[in-house]
């Protein structure tokens, strides 16, 4: 925003401010429209603004500066007077103004209710009195009372004695009297209120903590008044009649926002739940893509550029008919939580677990140009991390493992696969099945990558040679080279040799 829009926004807000007060063909009125006018059409500048305070305070070099707002209507002899008036005041309405605009953007951009709050205690000591701020919600209990429970608090000293969770019944109190008639309350006084209300178990622990003054606002949604805010003070005699305005507004804004925060957080925590069970088959950025679906999820998909990788382990059937089902889960976790791990580090995606094997994606939500060289990694990692697998197998009285993995890279149709009463995101397309056979070719510890793969990756990967082979499905034998590793920013290589159980 230009300096002169500044200007412009200014004066409109001085304007509507003054035309509450006076004429609207008042002198002072008409002056500043002039200087509208003159901004609006680049003529003005604003040195004439300036002209006018300084004026102003050349005349009357001895008034004190008195609140606009709490004037009566302004006659023309009063201009001098009212010069000097308004330019403290809407400096300060303007910063007010500011202030309640950065509360409604904040509460828009999805905050959290403790994160508004604590913006407001951060940034509004310029223009409201206070050393502590605390926030508390009607609530029914088990007892059948309403109770006034503390949600959120924060001051400027140390201890803060009424924290969150303090509760007291609002039934009696001097909260049910502001609830009812939803108007807020100045207390300048604790110490004479308290000696009047001895009862009065809150303000007794306020006072504690060493407040002399509080502004209370209840906190008003849909008619309801759900909770109130309160504004404290150290010093007495700090809340005047002009405060109660600005804090009626600030206590509206932050009841929108708790209703809306409310909803807000149960949804980000319904959302980070089912990211995090989610989140265990596929990326964050996957599962962040679905949960911001608008709508229910349709079935279909879309073609993409995709490289899919199978793994598989190698004479595990045959191993697990001597294991008891306890010892198969429990060497088959450690496998796939491992494998899952690196899949995750490169940025692949988990599309299923099979038996012993797995199928993961690269690119499956929005194409990179490093999809296949993330994927080569990733099964050059995935074999070097077998040395892990059966070092902790080990430990548990199971037999070693060893993986074969198959490479493809080519086009798929992603997306929501099944029907309305389950649906799984998934590949489908040719590429996936040609993985699926060149992961069968290979011997436990080994990496095969189809044509396609290797071309996207031949810079920078190294490789134990190629050949041409006859896969079943297919009617000409199809190339596959042996990956040894990947340089570039990977730099990795393959410490596994053939071990393929007997």
């Amino acid at each position: 925003m230009t300096n002169r829009d500044v200007i412009t926004r200014r004066l409109r807000t001085e304007i509507s401010a003054l035309e509450s007060r006076l004429d609207a063909q008042n002198t002072l009125v008409l002056a500043l429209r002039e200087q509208l006018r003159a901004h609006e059409t680049q003529t003005g500048d604003e040195r004439r603004n300036q002209i006018f305070r300084r004026a102003a305070i050349d005349i009357v070099p001895d008034e004190t500066q008195r609140e606009f707002s709490n004037l009566g209507p302004v006659m023309i002899k009063n201009m001098s007077d009212s010069l000097v008036a308004l330019g403290g005041r809407l400096d300060h309405k303007y910063a007010e103004i500011n202030a309640l605009n950065e509360i409604t953007e904040r509460v828009n951009a999805g905050m959290f209710f403790d994160e508004v709050l604590d913006h407001v205690f951060e940034n509004f000591k310029t223009i409201i009195p206070y050393d502590r701020i605390g926030v508390a919600l009607i609530e029914p209990s088990k007892s059948g009372h309403t109770l006034v429970r503390a949600q959120w608090s924060r001051a400027n000293y140390d201890p803060v004695i009424v924290g969150k969770g303090y509760a007291a019944v609002l039934e009696g109190s001097s909260l049910q009297k502001i609830a009812d008639t939803q108007e807020p309350r100045t207390l300048n006084n604790l110490n004479d209120y308290l000696e009047s209300h001895p009862e009065s178990h809150s303000t007794r622990l306020i006072v504690k903590e060493g407040v002399q003054s509080s502004l209370t606002c209840p906190l008003v949604a849909r008619d309801r008044v759900i909770g109130f805010i309160f504004f404290s003070s150290c010093q007495p005699e700090t809340y005047q009649d002009q405060h109660i305005e600005l804090f009626s507004q600030v206590a509206g804004e932050l009841a929108l926002t708790l209703e809306k925060s409310r909803a807000y957080e149960d949804l980000y925590l319904r959302n980070e739940f089912i990211k995090k069970v989610f989140g265990q088959y596929v990326t964050n950025e996957v599962a962040e893509a679905v949960l911001s679906n608008k709508g229910p999820l349709a079935l279909g998909g879309e073609r993409r550029k995709v490289t899919v990788l199978m793994a598989d382990l190698r004479g595990f059937t045959p191993m697990s008919e001597e294991l008891s089902p306890e010892e198969v889960v429990d060497a088959l976790n450690v496998f796939l939580g491992t494998m899952t791990n690196v899949v995750m580090k490169y940025g692949g995606s988990i599309d299923n677990f099979i038996g012993d094997a797995l199928m993961a994606v690269f690119g499956i939500l929005t194409n990179k140009p490093n999809d296949a060289a993330r994927a080569v990694a990733c099964a050059v990692e995935m074999q070097n991390a077998m040395d892990s697998v059966n070092a902790e197998i080990a430990g548990r009285d199971l037999p070693n493992l060893a993986m074969g993995i198959g490479l493809s890279t080519g086009e798929a149709v992603a997306g929501n696969i099944g029907s309305e009463m389950r649906i799984k995101y998934s590949v489908i397309g040719s590429i996936v099945n040609l993985a699926a056979r060149i992961e069968g070719m290979a011997s436990g510890g080994q990496i095969f990558a189809s044509d396609p793969t290797y071309e996207e990756v031949r810079d920078i990967v190294r490789t134990a040679g190629s050949l041409n082979v006859q896969l079943k499905g297919l009617r000409r034998p199809v190339p596959i080279h042996e990956i040894k590793g990947i340089g570039g920013e990977y730099d990795v290589d393959n410490t596994m040799v053939d071990i393929t159980p007997a």
